[in-house]
Parts: structure tokens; C-alpha cells; sequence
């Protein structure tokens, strides 16, 4: 029973450590990523586009001379992507738990209480894809405002779409 208990704790770590250093979140097919504080759009006949965490903006590495509104639209454009990111990582620490206090359950006395363990952590696995789904209509949002603001972004504003969100909706309700 020790040397499953061991192998199951180094699992635990190595996963905890592999979604504590995650570098990237990838959204869309790969049109948002996120590396660091830096979020790169990308769509098809455009050239990337950069939006920085503080809200500075450009496109094919030149940037583009915004607004003090539009670039507070891009700086919470890029926070919503890193929400994302960040719901992601919690979700995944989340997950180990719950495995975690599953399989220590289910070697216990009591064979319903691995069935138990797991239910409890529905609801929080629930609550966190809802984030994620709020994040990713902030992101439909305020990609919808920076298109009629910001002429330059009109090539990056159907990287998300409503249904995009619908679905993220229905899939985490059911």
C-alpha cells in the first residue's frame, strides 16, 4: 500500500508542477494565444497581432497608435484572455485534487467514498468552466467594441463568436 501511495504522491506533484509552469494558453484554434502577459491574435490573410498587458497594440510587429479608451479596451481584452489562462490552471490544480482524495477514498473502508469525493468537486469544476465562459464573453465583448473603435482590429474581431460562448455556456451546465 506505500509504494502505490508514493507513486500516486510524485504523480500529484508532477502534475501540479507541470500546470504551475504552463507557459502558453492556446484559445480558438490557435487565432488567441497567451505567452506570458503578451496575447497574439491570429487570422488567416492578416498579419498577427500583438496586445500587451498594459494595453499597447501591434500588428506585424509595428505598433499601432491608440486611444487611451482603446487601449483600455485591449488591456482588458488581454486580461480576459489571461482569466482564461488563470481559471485553466485552478481548474487543473482542482482536478489533481479531487483525483487525489478519489483513489485515497476508494482504498479506504468505505467503497461509496470515492463516489462521494468526486461529487463534491462537481460543483467547483462547474463554477470554474462558468468563469471560463464569462472570460470568453468579456473577450466576444470587447473584441465587438475594439472593432467599431479601432479600425485596425477589424480583422481580429470574428476570432470569437456568439456561438463560441453559447457553447461554452452549454457544455458547462451539462
Amino acid at each position: 500500500m506505500r509504494a502505490p501511495m508514493r507513486l500516486l504522491f510524485l504523480a500529484v506533484t508532477a502534475c501540479i508542477l507541470t500546470a504551475c509552469n504552463a507557459p502558453d494558453t492556446v484559445m480558438e484554434n490557435g487565432a488567441i494565444t497567451l505567452d506570458g502577459n503578451q496575447v497574439t491574435l491570429r487570422v488567416a490573410g492578416s498579419p498577427k497581432a500583438t496586445i500587451y498587458a498594459d494595453g499597447a497594440f501591434a500588428i506585424d510587429g509595428n505598433t499601432v497608435a491608440t486611444t487611451p479608451a482603446e487601449r483600455s479596451l485591449l488591456a482588458r481584452y488581454n486580461q480576459s484572455v489571461r482569466s482564461v489562462h488563470d481559471t485553466g490552471l485552478v481548474m487543473g490544480k482542482a482536478g489533481v485534487r479531487m483525483a487525489t482524495r478519489a483513489v485515497v477514498a476508494g482504498t479506504s473502508s468505505t467503497p461509496d467514498s470515492a463516489d462521494k469525493v468526486a461529487e463534491a468537486g462537481v460543483g467547483q469544476m462547474e463554477k470554474l468552466n462558468l468563469d471560463i465562459c464569462r472570460a470568453t464573453a468579456s473577450i466576444k465583448t470587447t473584441q465587438d467594441q475594439l472593432a467599431t473603435q479601432l479600425a485596425t482590429f477589424k480583422p481580429y474581431a470574428s476570432i470569437v463568436d456568439a456561438s463560441d460562448v453559447t457553447d461554452c455556456e452549454s457544455d458547462a451546465k451539462s
